[in-house]
């Protein structure tokens, strides 16, 4: 009964601490002005962008900038959208704008001119799959600030970097990274059951008769191993095999050769259904052994899709939590 207690308490001591984190750095950085060692100069893969002043319009493509920026105490004058809710705003970024209104872009598509017309003097593209020739035309519009590690692997302490460097609150930005990995930490503590857990991380579409598996390379698998998970060796097999650095697709008829603790899948509307009722998937270990864990609500999936230095003290606790009940009281889908 003590050790339930004591297990409870640390739970709510970790959601106090992380919302007292990160509504102390958006305050300290919005009663901070910006250092004054203007320009500032940030190297990232297509070069080095030179920022001569501290930006004020600043605008976000790709995932999680604008949670950087927001967490550092600046509100983006545009970002993208998100369909899945109904304001296309996530929810942890949501609370931070307050009665802002930045402009929503289209995520899939960069309007060049729409762009233009925002007369940005920052754009943080980091989280994106752009290459040189898209850097060069947004650089026509105001510096932009690319990833370093390569297209769509830039993960939460990346963009935090970058972002912070850009905005010229580079000390800021590091000791928010640092908050959010002792976050993390803590939250590993408070779930023992998760440690050294295997894991696959991946998603399903309709039709599409496979699973894509995602790399180590990729945000979201980082974030589950700074959780003490263990991503899956049959995995990593499959990513020597593939020149694609991020995911591997691997069919449904070659399910039977991984082996994993935790499953974890997103879905698009409709496709959980379809995957859960092939033969092939209901005869995959970790879905007969109950380590399956689904995610087909919007919050569930952003939060494990995005980490970010707001979205990990949003919702993280939840998602570790349902991550341990799977490990501890596994029950497979029915058959």
């Amino acid at each position: 009964m003590k050790e339930k207690k004591d297990a409870v308490l640390e739970r709510r001591n970790f959601l106090m601490a992380a919302l007292g984190a990160t509504v102390s750095f958006g305050w300290s950085a919005s009663a901070t002005s910006f250092d004054r060692h203007f320009p500032v100069s940030v190297s990232h893969a297509f070069g080095t962008t030179i920022i001569p002043e501290p930006p004020r319009r600043i605008v976000t493509l790709g995932w999680g900038g604008e949670d950087a920026l927001l967490a550092l105490g600046v509100t983006p004058i545009a970002m993208p959208s998100y369909g899945q809710f109904p304001n296309g705003v996530l929810p942890w970024v949501a609370n931070k704008i307050g009665d802002a209104k930045p402009t929503l872009l289209n995520q899939g598509l960069i309007d060049y001119e729409a762009l233009a017309l925002l007369k940005p003097d920052l754009i943080l593209a980091i989280r994106t799959n752009i290459n040189a020739q898209a850097w060069h035309r947004l650089q026509h519009i105001a510096p932009t600030v690319a990833y370093r590690s390569g297209p769509l692997q830039a993960d939460w302490k990346e963009i935090t970097e970058l972002a912070g460097a850009a905005i010229g609150l580079s000390g800021q930005a590091s000791d928010l990274i640092s908050a959010t990995k002792v976050q993390l930490r803590d939250l590993a503590k408070v779930h023992p059951h998760i440690r050294d857990r295997t894991f696959v991380f991946g998603n399903y579409f309709p039709a599409s008769n496979a699973i894509d598996v995602y790399l180590p390379p990729d945000g979201r698998v980082a974030s589950l191993l700074e959780l003490g998970l263990r991503i899956a060796p049959s995995a990593l097999s499959f990513a020597s095999s593939t020149r694609r650095k991020i995911v591997a697709s691997i069919s449904l008829e070659l399910l039977d050769t991984i082996e994993t603790d935790l499953l974890i899948l997103w879905f698009p509307p409709g496709a959980r259904l379809e995957l859960e009722g092939n033969s092939l998937f209901k005869r995959f270990s970790p879905v007969v052994n109950g380590g399956y864990v689904p995610l087909d609500d919007p919050l569930a999936v952003w939060v494990a899709c995005n980490p970010s230095v707001l979205s990990i003290p949003y919702g993280f606790p939840k998602f570790a939590s349902r991550l341990e009940g799977t490990s501890k009281h596994s029950v497979g889908i029915d058959r």
